[in-house]
């Protein structure tokens, strides 16, 4: 299944290879990164091997989308699925360059896949992690719907919020 979501401004759209060039700039920039885990560890190599792998992958459906900017036709970030142990169930999640940030993008995205995801991959719970002081994500949480869950204990971060949506 091709995954292909509309909004007013973006287009959310299975990866291609093209996406790299930034997902490497993003993965690379201490800010972008601050509250996912850091600047990737991972090769060059490594990293567009795992994209290229993620770019063939048509049969896992709930995963990493690419957002794409209507306007330019422009890769700004990423927002899908991915399952998450720590969490304990499937992890809504999204990332955006920062020349991109403050323009409401991860709000329409987040709420197009939270949507795509309960509407026509029939899910029934989605969950989410926040780090206390990404005070930004945190708003896009409750944008779409998402409860606060409590907190958990995350590797190398410390406490994060738990979020969770379900039908």
């Amino acid at each position: 299944m091709k995954v292909y979501i509309e909004t007013d401004r973006l287009i959310i759209r299975d990866p291609v290879i093209d996406d790299f060039t930034t997902i490497w700039k993003m993965r690379n920039d201490s800010v972008v990164t601050l509250y996912t885990g850091g600047v990737t560890k991972c090769s060059k190599e490594e990293l567009l091997k795992r994209h290229v792998k993620s770019c063939n992958n048509t049969e896992d459906i709930p995963k990493e989308y690419a957002v794409i900017l209507k306007a330019t036709n422009t890769y700004i970030g990423y927002c899908g699925f991915q399952y998450c142990d720590v969490l304990g169930g499937l992890e809504i999640l999204y990332g955006f360059s920062k020349d991109h940030w403050g323009k409401g993008y991860a709000n329409e995205a987040a709420q197009a896949v939270l949507t795509f995801g309960v509407e026509t991959l029939g899910l029934k719970e989605i969950v989410a992690a926040v780090h206390p002081n990404n005070v930004a994500s945190e708003k896009v949480l409750r944008h779409i719907g998402m409860a606060y869950d409590g907190e958990v204990e995350w590797p190398q971060q410390g406490k994060v919020r738990r979020y969770k949506f379900s039908e």
